[in-house]
């Protein structure tokens, strides 16, 4: 099967949709504004985000403000990647102890060899959850 990209939808008919649904379902809203707006956040544009959200929230009778923020989903979640700024500053250490080698400089050999010590140690705490 071939992927399809889909465009995010606008904001506008993200709200035109779940006031549709808060109608068609008769959810009782304590905050529809906020609702309305934390769903167009959290779903990030993505129709199967929105979909999923309504239908978790459609099982309520009541949705509160409280349930309201406690709603996530991972299309509305935005990481930032660190890997290559970690790799970079990884060889800057290592490289520490070499250029400090080289220029004769016991201190920055000594520094280095204490960086690359504690990104190795730190390295190993970072990675230990991934792939779970």
């Amino acid at each position: 099967m071939r992927e399809i990209g889909v465009k995010p939808l606008p904001p506008d008919t993200i709200r035109t949709i779940v006031k549709r649904y808060i109608e068609t379902k008769g959810i009782l809203i304590e905050s529809p504004e906020l609702y309305i707006s934390h769903v167009v956040k959290q779903s990030g544009g993505v129709p199967q985000a929105i979909y999923d959200m309504l239908d978790e929230s459609g099982k309520e009778r009541i949705i509160d403000k409280r349930k309201v923020r406690e709603m996530r989903h991972e299309a509305g979640v935005q990481y930032l990647d660190f890997t290559p700024m970690v790799m970079v500053l990884g060889a800057l250490i290592v490289s520490m102890r070499y250029v400090g080698m080289g220029t004769g400089d016991k201190t920055l050999y000594i520094m280095g060899g204490i960086g690359a010590a504690l990104f190795l140690t730190f390295r190993f705490f970072i990675f230990k959850g991934v792939g779970k």
